[in-house]
């Protein structure tokens, strides 16, 4: 994966502007009560930024970070709630089953072969099952791919050499690829377009277009060894205390990491500490819950004093909410 050069784009006013298909599924997968959408390879978040607009639960990934610096600027700017991050397409930092819909435009081809596959086997650990993808590929009918111009890194990849895209390696797919690739898949929709004419410039530039829905069993998630454990914690942020980045958020709870247990990110185990009014170094206690992160790669522990009275799923909610609002996840208290 390489990023683009966003310092060589010259106008980036078509960047910023949601493409025609992205306005048809946000109405479309409202209507169907989907939630939860990635925007695969955001860009500068022109389709984040409409998705969040709609009401989606919205996590954009790009492998630029210049790229992600301004998708969170645009959110701050326009007041949406919307979980950006940098990321590899091929290694994606989320759960499985974490989203309902994923839209890639323009994106997921920017890899060789090999590449590929693993970006279609990254979406579909994250995709939920049932859950819908629109996604575009390069055309083989395409000039650029016919007219051997490009150096060429394997059969279906041609690598580009100037512009905001030089060195970024493009897949080209036929209808036989697609089948392959969406072998998982339903395919709902497949248009073969050509973009012969764009922004005035005329060529052969034809894209499939593919609208699908994933068949797969759920996956499974057993907190049965977790839940009930016994832990000893130090409290890095205690209550009363203020984000060291956001200082804006403000601990309302204890919160803190299990010794000699690491998480999901590679990092301590995260906990909150509920049950305990005052603000603690270090404390231990008993495992209640474990909250799921979907648009993340870590779950959260909540551990409360042994014996003390059992907290209901809202009230553990309410109380980790100061900072699971901003992401979509599963409580798990039994």
């Amino acid at each position: 994966m390489v990023p683009w050069d966003w310092n060589a784009v010259t106008d980036r006013s078509v960047w910023l502007e949601p493409c025609e298909e992205s306005y048809y599924y946000a109405r479309k997968w409202k209507k169907e009560g989907r939630r939860s959408v990635l925007d695969l390879g955001c860009g500068l978040g022109r389709h984040a930024l409409l998705f969040a607009e709609c009401g989606f639960k919205t996590t954009a990934v790009d492998i630029s970070p210049e790229a992600i610096d301004s998708v969170k600027k645009s959110c701050r700017e326009n007041g949406l709630d919307l979980l950006a991050k940098v990321a590899d397409m091929t290694s994606l930092p989320f759960a499985d089953d974490a989203f309902d819909c994923i839209f890639a435009m323009h994106s997921a081809g920017h890899c060789d072969t090999p590449g590929m596959a693993a970006v279609m086997k990254e979406i579909r650990r994250v995709l939920k099952p049932g859950g819908a993808i629109y996604l575009s590929l390069c055309s083989k009918e395409t000039w650029s791919y016919l007219c051997g111009d490009l150096p060429r890194i394997d059969e279906n990849t041609l690598i580009k050499t100037d512009g905001p895209e030089q060195g970024v390696p493009h897949f080209f797919a036929d209808s036989e690829l697609i089948k392959e690739l969406f072998r998982d898949f339903e395919l709902i929709r497949v248009r073969h377009t050509d973009d012969c004419c764009f922004n005035g410039k005329w060529g052969l530039q034809k894209h499939y277009f593919i609208e699908a829905v994933l068949n797969k069993e759920p996956a499974l998630h057993d907190y049965s060894g977790i839940i009930g454990r016994k832990v000893s914690c130090t409290v890095d942020r205690p209550l009363g205390s203020a984000h060291p980045r956001a200082k804006s958020l403000v601990y309302p709870i204890n919160y803190g990491y299990v010794d000699g247990v690491l998480g999901g990110d590679g990092a301590e185990q995260d906990v909150y500490i509920l049950g305990i009014n005052e603000p603690l170094e270090r404390f231990e206690g008993k495992v209640i819950a474990v909250y799921h992160r979907l648009n993340d790669n870590e779950d959260k522990w909540v551990v409360a004093p042994e014996g003390s009275e059992p907290f209901s799923e809202q009230e553990i909610l309410s109380a980790i909410d100061f900072q699971e609002k901003f992401f979509d996840g599963l409580l798990y208290i039994r």
